[in-house]
């Protein structure tokens, strides 16, 4: 019975064109391409499990067989739901068409009743004890009737089953289930309208809302201005500044000045600005004048915002270069036995100093770090390095620009006295 099953519901399969009515869109097509596979931009919604009554079977002495609907859905771009039920969840969905949500549905792989009858018969036909069906309703002629009776409600399919032969054949369907889903039902918009879907409404993917009209512009969109910001970082004393040990009489080392300054933020928005004006009238109902206050639209006002983009980071650091480097462990090294490098690079700022900042009335902020008296032990070139970042700007809670960078190079000369080399 069950290879039965299984190739009846793949005929049913080869159904699809034939089983959609003629619209003007084929809905159908979204859930299938040319080549009759599954579209890859459907939303697999995965399987979803319920336990409906009308998924129990009566068993003597005031007993029940109490299985498992489930049903492997998908969502088309559109909203519609198509429902890939299980092959015991599909013969109990065609015995209980209204209950189940079957007959709801706006088509289905099948060619339309007469496959559900098929369907029923094929997998509990010969569980029926049809010589006490035709006897308890001579009306009835054919099986077909019978079935049709019960896709209608009309009748209750088990009284008939004679035997636990089918009991025992349909747990085996429940336990297979899941090789068996092959049969297809399309529900239009059943995101929308889910809550009497197969499954429920778990796991729909909601239709995103259609974007709103468009209004009408009124006033400029706002304008954000920006300046260029300067930065710098250079020796401020003293003039000839020379290796620590050698300036003996002021013994301060050298001073080094990083500095930024960030030039407001210019931002322009315009207000719609408006007016209550009275207006009169003679009411068509009543015939009487009556009166009522509407806002009317009089100027776009222009509002200039100066920004400040405040400094919230800085550093600043000092590094002897490679061609000094080079001449004391060379040049020197060769006239003066022991000359190294004792330190080649130094962290100015946070270290020999820190850095403050704000902002002024107007909008423009500086930061400015000062490193003192730094104890250079090197003769040479020193490379100097700064950098920092800015805050951004906002207003009334709305960011209008993002943080900014900022960096500035100079450099700086340390000097050394050679007695032994002046002739």
């Amino acid at each position: 019975m069950m290879k039965k099953i299984i190739l009846f519901l793949t005929i049913l399969a080869l159904l699809v064109p034939s089983t959609v009515h003629a619209q003007d869109q084929n809905p159908w097509n979204q859930v299938f391409d040319q080549n009759g596979n599954l579209r890859s931009d459907l939303t697999d919604l995965g399987v979803t499990t319920e336990h409906p009554s009308w998924m129990s079977v009566p068993l003597p002495f005031g007993q029940s067989l109490n299985l498992d609907a489930n049903y492997h859905r998908y969502q088309t771009s559109d909203g519609n739901v198509v429902v890939l039920p299980s092959a015991s969840t599909l013969f109990f969905m065609a015995m209980n068409p209204q209950a189940s949500g079957l007959s709801q549905s706006e088509g289905m792989i099948s060619n339309g009743q007469g496959g559900e009858i098929a369907f029923l018969g094929m997998v509990a036909g010969n569980s029926v004890d049809w010589n006490r069906v035709f006897a308890d309703h001579p009306d009835m002629k054919t099986p077909d009737q019978f079935w049709g009776s019960v896709l209608s409600g009309q009748q209750n399919v088990w009284t008939y089953f004679s035997g636990w032969g089918f009991i025992t054949t349909l747990m085996q369907m429940s336990w297979n289930d899941t090789a068996l889903r092959t049969a297809y039902l399309m529900y239009m918009n059943g995101a929308k309208n889910c809550a009497a879907l197969p499954g429920g409404c778990s796991g729909l993917v909601t239709p995103p809302a259609p974007p709103p009209p468009p209004q009408t512009k009124i006033c400029p969109d706002p304008k954000v201005a920006t300046s260029p910001l300067s930065a710098s970082i250079l020796k401020t004393g003293p003039n000839n500044p020379l290796v620590v040990g050698q300036d003996t009489q002021s013994r301060r080392g050298a001073d080094v000045l990083a500095k930024a300054t960030i030039p407001p933020v210019i931002f322009t928005w315009y207000e719609a600005i408006y007016e209550d004006h009275k207006v009169c009238g003679i009411d068509n109902l009543t015939g009487l004048s009556s009166c009522h206050t509407e806002k009317v639209f009089k100027e776009c006002r222009e509002h200039v915002e100066h920004l400040p983009d405040a400094v919230v980071s800085m550093q600043a650091t000092a590094a002897l270069d490679s061609a000094s480097q080079s001449w004391i462990t060379s040049r020197l090294g060769q006239t003066h036995y022991g000359a190294y490098i004792h330190q080649a690079s130094f962290t100015l700022i946070p270290g020999f100093g820190s850095w403050s900042g704000g902002c002024d009335g107007g909008g423009t902020c500086t930061g400015t770090g000062p490193a003192l008296k730094v104890p250079f032990a090197d003769p040479g070139t020193f490379n100097l390095h700064m950098s920092g970042v800015t805050s951004g700007t906002h207003f009334m809670g709305i960011s209008i620009t993002p943080p900014r960078q900022f960096s500035a190079d100079g450099s700086l000369q340390v000097y050394v006295t050679l007695p032994s080399l002046v002739p």
